[in-house]
This record gives structure tokens, C-alpha cells and sequence, in this order.
């Protein structure tokens, strides 16, 4: 009881205090906000672009090829590495909460990766630099320009290196919103621009506000969108227009640039006249072809090229993988609304509400819909519902190895077409090969016999070209050359894998070998960042091994910073770990079978095992203890997938070794687990119910203590606080009153308390 009264006196106390010292920072921060601090941007010489357009404000053309406000004005350097699709520049207390917040969401829900910087990220010179990166390594940068953009030293900045990256790079789309000001105002700096503009004389050199004023002058002058005040304009089909505007940006720039593409825009043509794109009624072609062939690249190609004749549109990926990854129907039923929608908050729980909501969408746009890579674990009966439920005009394009299940599906829906896909010709493949080995459309003359009898070799086949060639890039000996094409030609060409196992084979070391083949099991799809974390406490050197895994074409990193590879490259790195297996030293393990719980428990050469993957989706085990982890001494990765209730035990004395943990989707509120590991730097609990402590079996709470914990992923998961409320009310309570005083302190130069530890990117 006297413990209670305790907390009450210092309630009363601190309640107040805390009170006070809220209104008084909220005070301060609305004296301080009415400007954005300035940010420190190079010195370059800004002059308004020579050309005078004189088109009223309105739609705006993406396409970098042909529109203006693409076109380089003073210099032609190329752009930096495109890191983000929209820049949004914008005053903050005037479209933070309404017209920008839209867009911002609307561009997220589409996919488009948008940067919008916070109030709390506006301080300091490392803040800046960021922002001056996003800028410059944005495709497009939107600029909403509203009645009190002048008064910010932070907009103007903004601007002023937008309009400067614009006139000296070639990639850039600037797109300005004239929300509620007359475009002539920004564009001659009248009323509010020029009460603006003078407002910052008293604060700034002449030279800065002239860059100012021909900034606004130069963004004055380029097409946009208008909305005025009082004219009843509905801010939703311009955000709409914008986001699909975007979209078309994007897909230009991955289709132009991202791929280098040889010999598939005349296979883009033959479907488009398969499918009869000017007719009006449903057509699905499916096309098939070996594995590296290239038909996840057609498929795209045609996507991209012929998506924005379409309301609706999706493209889903690795089919096959995801369901046999321990997804389910409802997985690529949610895929197909999340994209279709654009919303990434859509759920489907059962399968029979999905195909509602599915036939919601598809009996009233017409739509373009690829699927990529079936397989039988799709029912005939859900393809042949796609097709039922698509409204006139709509296009499906289904693509797999197997040419047998496009033929039981024709057997229902006469219609469907089939491409299938040949191999490339010699002067495509010289192409191919040339691009990959020098970076070149045409091989050195010293290398062009050598280069053609790989070709010849390679068969027309995309993936072995392009593996073939990366593997040569860089060695610019002849002999070398030589070598290499004596070994492969001993490797019949509709052997593929072997082929691909050279390039493994040839790596350098056992840590870039060991890299690539936890990429193959673990990290597939997976954020790069967690990845270089878990190798990095492992000694495995990632930042030497993955751009070398990188060069030789084995893995790509993606526009989301995740690791992929082609499904016959995972399949080569997975016969390898077979191949160690049966030889009685295999370190790596993946058990999903319904007897896997036995298959573990009964398992000789546990103690080599460093990489176990448990998918427990089909287990008909009733337990598993968690003894069986003592024995894989050296576990450095493990992932547990729907465990239930399956497992128990104490995990004391197991997984000293362990680097990285998935345990997802995990039914307990508690585990009943001592666990202690010193080396974990990566823990991910997504979709489960845990308390914020593990239990010990005579249930006092244990905090989990992870020494060298990087990184904690906890998507879709909910937590009880358990018998910690206390401590965290406590340390809440400290932690506020610190911050309130540091935001009193901050206006008068102190720093005394740095919470920067505590930043995300610290963990």
C-alpha cells in the first residue's frame, strides 16, 4: 500500500509539471515554426531556363524521350542513381495536412516510392545532406507551390536545387501544383512571393535572393497543375493524374534503363498482336518456354509498355516460389487487390471473400493481369475464374515452364493463346553477351572470335549469356578467356545448372561462397541491410562479397533494397547444399514435409548443420522439444515458420552461435524460454502475440538479452507489457520529461541530453 502512495504523490507532482512544460514548448515551437531552418546549398550560379513556355498549366508528359522539361538547359552530365521515384517540396503549415498528406498516400498506396520529409528531421547539416540526396537521386520531383512558400528559407533552398539538378541532369521530371496561387504570381514574384521574397532581405546576400527569385521564375514557367481557390476543383483527379503519371514515369525508366534488353521488343509485338489488343473482348495468352529463357522479362517488357491502357493493372511475381515458400491462395489473392487497388492495407481471411472483392474490381474495369511463373499449385478452376470475372476489353498473360498446364486450361477456355518463347538469335545474343562481359553492345576485335564461339555455345539461352558473360568482365587476358571456354564446352548446354555452378565454383573464397548460399535459403526477397548485418557479425566481409556476387549476375538488389535472384540460380545454389548434404557435411537445411518434426528429431550431422529453415505449415507432429536445437552447435540462421503449439522447452544451453532468428506467425502470448544469445544482431517476431518477456517454466519474467541485437522486425505482431508496466511507466515518464526540456534548451544552444543511440538506424 505505501508503495502506491508513493506513485500517487509523484503523479500529482509530475502530471502537472509535465502540463505546463508542454504548453510552454508548444508555444515555443509556434513562434520558431513560422520558417524552416536554412540548408547550405553549393554555390552554383542559378539562371532561369531560356525557354518561355507560354502553354497555360495543365497535364504533363513523362515520357524522358520527348518531354521538355527533361531536356537539359546548360549541361549534359548524367543523373546519379535514381533512389526515389517522388520528391514532394512543399510548405508545411499550409498542404502538410490536406493536399500533400493525398498525394503522399496516394503515391504510396501505388507503389511509387515517394520521400516527404518531417518537421522533426529539419535540423542540423546531416539532415540537409539528406535532403539534398533525395533531390538529386529522385526521377521526379513535385513542387506544390502555396501562399506561403516564400517565407521559407526552407522551400526556397529546396527549389533551388531542384531547378539546378533539373537544367544539369537529364532525368529529372519537375511537375509543379499552383495549389490556390496564380502560376504569373510565382513566375513574375507578385503578392504573396514578393512579400515573401522581401521578407528575407533583412536575413540574406542579394545573391541568394536572386537565386531565389530565378528559381521561382524558372518553376513558374514549366506545365503543371493549377487549382484554384474558389473554383470548386476536385483535388482527388489530380492527385489521381499525378499518381498515374508517375506510375507511367516509372515503368518508362525501368523498361529503358533497368533492363537491358536485346531481342525482346519484336516478342513484345508478336503478343500484342496475339492478344488483339484493339479488340474488345477477354483474352489470355500464356506464355511458356525452359527456365532462363526469358519470359518473366517479356512479361514485363509487355506489362510496361501496355499497362497505362488500362484502369486497373498488376503484375505478381514468382508465383510458384511464394506458394511453395508456405503461402497460401489467400497470399496471391491479397497480392492481386493490394495491386489492383493500389492500397497496401487490403486483407483477405478466406478465399471466397477474396474472389468477391476480386470480381468487385474486375466486372467493372478492364484490366491487365500477369502472372508469373504458375505452376500446378494453382487450381485450373481459380485461372479460369480470372478469366469469368474480367470485364470487355481485359488482358491475362500467365507465364510458366509448363507447357501442359496452359493445355488443360485451353480445354476450358478454348480462347486462350500460346507463345512460346524461342530462343535468341546470333546477333541479339552477341549483344547479350557483349553488354554483360564489357559493358558494350560489340566486343574488343581481340575478343570477338572468343566471344562469338561462347555465344555459339550459350545456344540463344538469356540467363547462360548473361552469366557467361558477367563471369568474363574484367579479365582481359586471352588465355584466361581460352581456359574458361575449354572447361564450359565439357558442360552439355541444356544442362544449365551446371553451367550456372561455374560461377559459383569460380568465386574467390568460402566467404563469398558461404554469402551466396545463405542468400539462397534466407535472404531471397529479404532487406540487403539485415543481410550485411547477419554477415558482418559472421566475418563474412558483405561489403566485398555481395558486389561480387553482384558482378557475376547471382543476385540483384532491388529499387526496395532486397535481395533477389532468378529461380534457376537459387535452384543451382540449393542442388550444391544437396550435393554437401549427401556427402555427409551438409550445413545447410530446409525440412517442410508433414514428417519434418521427425525428420529433425532423427537427424545425423546436426552438429555440421548452420542453417535450418522449419516450415511447420503442414507438420502433423503434436510436440517438438526444444532439446533438438542443442545439438546444431553451430547454428547460425533459423527460421520457424507457424509453429503453433507445437514446440517446447528451454532454450538455455542451444543456439549459442545463432546470427539471425525468424519465428513468424506464432499462436503463444509467451514463449516459455530462457533464451540468452550473445551474438544475435538480427531478431524478426512478425505476426505473433508475445509478451515483452519470455518466461521461464516457473514463471518469473526473464527479459530477453540480446547483447549485439541489431535489428528487431515485429510486422503484423502484437505485445503485452506484462509485469514491466512499472519500469516502463517509469522510464516513459523520464524519458518525456528529458525531451521537454531539451526542446526548451535547444533555442538557447544547449545540447545536454543525446538520445541519437536510440535511433532506429543505431539498431
Amino acid at each position: 500500500m505505501e508503495q502506491y502512495n508513493h506513485l500517487l504523490v509523484v503523479l500529482i507532482w509530475v502530471l502537472p509539471v509535465l502540463i505546463i512544460l508542454t504548453i510552454i514548448t508548444i508555444i515555443i515551437r509556434l513562434i520558431s515554426s513560422k520558417d524552416r531552418p536554412c540548408v547550405d546549398y553549393p554555390s552554383n550560379p542559378l539562371t532561369a531556363p531560356s525557354s518561355s513556355s507560354s502553354s497555360p498549366p495543365g497535364s504533363w508528359d513523362v515520357d524522358p524521350q520527348s518531354n521538355p522539361s527533361t531536356a537539359p538547359s546548360s549541361s549534359s552530365s548524367a543523373s546519379p542513381p535514381s533512389s526515389w521515384d517522388v520528391f514532394l517540396s512543399f510548405h508545411g503549415k499550409d498542404t502538410r495536412g490536406n493536399f500533400t498528406a493525398h498525394l503522399y498516400k496516394a503515391l504510396h498506396n501505388a507503389g511509387i516510392k515517394t520521400f516527404m520529409d518531417e518537421p522533426q528531421l529539419r535540423k542540423g547539416e546531416e539532415i540537409s545532406v539528406g535532403l539534398l540526396n533525395a533531390i538529386r537521386g529522385s526521377k521526379m520531383c513535385v513542387v506544390v507551390l502555396s501562399e506561403n512558400f516564400a517565407y521559407s528559407k526552407w522551400c526556397l533552398n529546396e527549389l533551388v536545387e531542384i531547378i539546378s539538378t533539373y537544367e544539369r541532369t537529364k532525368g529529372l521530371v519537375v511537375v509543379p501544383v499552383f495549389y490556390n496561387v496564380d502560376p504569373s504570381d510565382v513566375r513574375h514574384r507578385r503578392k504573396g512571393f514578393m512579400e515573401g521574397l522581401r521578407s528575407q532581405r533583412n536575413n540574406h546576400s542579394v545573391e541568394m535572393i536572386n537565386k531565389w527569385e530565378c528559381a521561382l521564375a524558372a518553376v513558374g514557367k514549366l506545365k503543371g497543375y493549377h487549382l484554384k481557390k474558389d473554383a470548386g476543383e476536385n483535388e482527388a483527379d489530380i492527385v489521381q493524374d499525378i499518381v498515374k503519371n508517375a506510375e507511367r514515369l516509372h515503368a518508362s525508366v525501368k523498361v529503358h534503363n533497368d533492363e537491358h534488353l536485346f531481342g525482346v521488343d519484336s516478342v513484345v509485338e508478336d503478343i500484342y498482336q496475339k492478344l488483339r489488343m484493339e479488340s474488345n473482348d477477354v483474352r489470355t495468352i500464356g506464355i511458356c518456354g525452359m527456365g532462363g529463357i526469358g519470359k518473366t522479362t517479356i512479361a514485363r517488357a509487355f506489362y510496361n509498355t501496355y499497362r497505362n491502357q488500362f484502369p486497373v493493372s498488376c503484375f505478381i511475381e514468382n508465383v510458384k516460389e511464394n506458394l511453395q515458400g508456405g503461402k497460401n491462395l489467400l497470399w496471391l489473392l491479397q497480392q492481386l487487390l493490394v495491386k489492383l487497388l493500389r492500397n497496401n492495407d487490403c486483407r483477405v481471411t478466406d478465399v471466397e471473400g477474396g474472389i468477391r472483392q476480386l470480381k468487385q474490381i474486375l466486372c467493372f474495369s478492364k484490366a491487365l493481369i500477369v502472372l508469373d511463373d504458375l505452376d500446378q499449385s494453382i487450381p485450373s478452376e481459380l485461372q479460369i475464374k480470372f478469366c469469368s470475372l474480367s470485364s470487355p476489353g481485359s488482358r491475362i498473360i500467365f507465364t510458366t515452364r509448363d507447357a501442359n498446364l496452359l493445355n488443360l486450361l485451353k480445354i476450358d477456355i478454348p480462347e486462350v493463346d500460346i507463345y512460346t518463347v524461342k530462343k535468341l538469335g546470333q546477333n541479339d545474343s552477341l549483344e547479350l553477351f557483349s553488354y554483360h562481359a564489357f559493358r558494350k553492345s560489340m566486343p574488343p576485335e581481340m575478343f570477338r572470335e572468343l566471344s562469338a564461339e561462347f555465344v555459339t555455345y550459350a545456344g540463344g539461352l538469356p540467363l547462360a549469356l548473361k552469366v557467361l558473360g558477367s563471369s568474363l568482365r574484367g579479365r582481359n587476358h586471352v588465355s584466361f578467356w581460352e581456359a574458361k571456354l575449354i572447361k564450359v564446352q565439357k558442360i552439355p548446354i541444356d544442362q544449365i545448372q551446371e553451367i550456372l555452378q561455374l560461377s559459383y565454383d569460380e568465386l574467390d573464397d568460402e566467404t563469398e561462397k558461404a554469402i551466396f548460399l545463405d542468400i539462397v535459403f534466407f535472404f531471397v526477397g529479404k532487406d540487403k541491410d539485415d543481410a550485411v548485418y547477419t554477415f558482418k557479425s559472421c566475418d563474412f566481409y558483405p561489403d566485398l562479397g555481395i558486389p561480387i556476387l553482384e558482378d557475376r549476375s547471382l543476385i540483384t538488389v532491388d529499387e526496395f533494397n532486397c535481395l533477389q535472384m532468378h529461380n534457376l540460380i537459387q535452384d543451382m545454389g540449393r542442388k550444391v547444399a544437396r550435393e554437401e548434404f549427401n556427402q555427409g557435411n551438409g550445413r545447410y537445411l530446409r525440412l517442410y514435409q508433414e514428417n519434418a518434426c521427425e525428420r529433425l528429431q532423427n537427424l545425423e550431422g546436426a552438429d555440421h548443420i548452420e542453417l535450418l529453415v522449419l516450415d511447420l505449415t503442414r507438420s502433423t507432429a503434436r510436440q517438438l522439444t526444444t532439446k533438438i536445437f542443442r545439438k546444431l552447435c553451430k547454428l547460425r540462421l533459423l527460421e520457424i515458420i507457424d509453429p503453433h503449439n507445437i514446440i517446447s522447452g528451454d532454450f538455455k544451453t542451444s543456439c549459442q552461435e545463432l546470427r539471425c532468428m525468424r519465428w513468424s506467425h506464432c499462436s503463444w502470448t509467451s514463449v516459455n524460454a530462457n533464451f540468452c544469445s550473445q551474438k544475435l544482431v538480427c531478431l524478426d517476431m512478425s505476426y505473433n502475440r508475445l509478451d515483452s518477456s519470455w518466461k521461464k517454466s516457473d514463471e518469473q519474467a526473464v527479459p530477453i538479452s540480446f547483447h549485439e541485437i541489431r535489428r528487431v522486425i515485429s510486422s503484423y505482431s502484437k505485445f503485452k507489457f506484462g509485469s514491466y508496466r512499472p519500469v516502463i511507466f517509469a522510464v516513459t515518464v523520464f524519458i518525456t520529461i528529458s525531451l521537454q526540456l531539451q526542446c526548451l534548451m535547444d533555442p538557447l544552444g544547449f545540447k545536454w541530453l543525446d538520445l541519437s543511440p536510440l535511433s532506429p538506424s543505431s539498431l
